[in-house]
């Protein structure tokens, strides 16, 4: 048994309400917890009253504020001015304040940005599958299932399409398609070169007519899994020694300054995996990055499913997108997911794929 576990899919955690028996967008929304709408509020600032030097007329005061700003509130020692093209949204069932935004941020409701799929979630189309809220909603999230799943010499892949919205001003509406390895839920997504894996729509005025593009988005999504297929069943075929597998996995950690490091200390990457103290202290590692790529070495040989794909540049690079998937804990629910899906360890597992086609070389 494998002693690395597997934490999930970046979007399952706790909070996470399980959506399968839903038909509708409307039926998700009740079911998560996500059946609140949000407004948009003007933004103003508190600031206490300044009198001039040798005055104490607050009369005075409220004047020539109200000259300066007709919209100015003033309340006991302190004066609210508006904050010019800036506004709060707001959850209007709690009046919780969700974010700052600016005057042509457009809100779309939870209701709103997904129920455009809805004609397209069915047996032989997508199945809703999950959904959730960060913080107190200030992102939203909903993850449906694509019924096509395929294997790369036996290793089943599932295919989802995530959705993504904001009510903070952080991003607009995202519809990510990602594959997912189902022994290990390794997130694949960054694997595919060929083509955009996201689609984003941003919160203006014609927001509304944009996101009804239902059936171009599953058409996109299983194109794009055939072109994963291609890639991965690629990578199967390729054969590596171990100590190719040292070295891909070390220079995907490792700066090219490290590198030129190792090769003029004449160090070798075996070192650098057996925790070699002169060669790590030589070549100036942090521990953090030794720890990483010792913990992916081990990953290769010990992860979920990787028994069967070892000696393979799939294995290898299935060794990366475990450690990022299933090993680094070094950020929260809500910062995992974005990285894994749109940030650092997407690029990351991006770079490890590119790499690994290149071992055929």
């Amino acid at each position: 048994m494998s002693r690395f576990s597997v934490r999930g899919v970046p979007w399952s955690f706790v909070g996470t309400k399980n959506v399968e028996q839903c038909k509708t967008a409307s039926e998700v929304m009740e079911a998560a917890g996500l059946n609140w709408e949000v407004g948009k509020a003007e933004l103003f600032a508190k600031m206490p009253i300044e009198y001039p030097a040798g005055s104490d007329e607050f009369l005075d005061v409220i004047s020539e504020s109200k000259k300066l700003s007709p919209d100015s509130h003033f309340h006991g020692k302190d004066i609210y001015n508006p904050v010019e093209d800036m506004f709060a949204t707001y959850r209007k069932d709690k009046n919780i304040p969700l974010g700052i935004v600016k005057q042509k941020y457009t809100v779309v409701q939870n209701s709103d940005a997904f129920k455009f799929f809805d004609d397209v979630i069915g047996k032989d189309s997508a199945i809703w599958q999950t959904a959730g809220y960060f913080g107190n909603g200030s992102r939203i999230f909903v993850s449906a299932k694509i019924p096509d799943t395929f294997t790369v010499h036996g290793d089943p892949i599932d295919q989802y399409l995530v959705f993504t919205n904001s009510h903070n001003g952080s991003s607009g509406v995202n519809i990510l398609f990602t594959p997912i390895r189902i022994v290990c839920q390794n997130t694949l997504n960054a694997a595919i070169r060929t083509a955009t894996n996201i689609i984003n729509i941003k919160h203006t005025k014609s927001v509304h007519k944009t996101i009804t593009i239902a059936h171009e988005v599953l058409g996109i999504a299983k194109q794009q899994g055939i072109q994963f297929k291609t890639v991965a069943d690629q990578l199967a075929e390729i054969k590596i020694s171990d100590g190719t597998a040292a070295k891909y996995i070390c220079e995907h950690f490792m700066t090219s300054e490290e590198l030129e490091k190792l090769k003029f200390t004449g160090h070798t990457y075996g070192q650098i995996i057996a925790r070699d103290g002169g060669a790590f202290y030589d070549i100036g590692l942090s521990t953090r990055k030794l720890n990483a790529i010792t913990s992916t070495w081990e990953y290769y040989f010990e992860g979920a499913g990787q028994k069967e794909i070892i000696g393979t540049a799939w294995g290898a690079a299935n060794a990366i997108s475990g450690y990022y998937s299933n090993v680094d804990t070094s950020t929260v629910a809500d910062k995992r997911m974005d990285s894994l899906l749109y940030g650092d360890r997407s690029r990351n597992i991006a770079k490890a794929f590119d790499n690994a086609l290149n071992l055929a070389i």
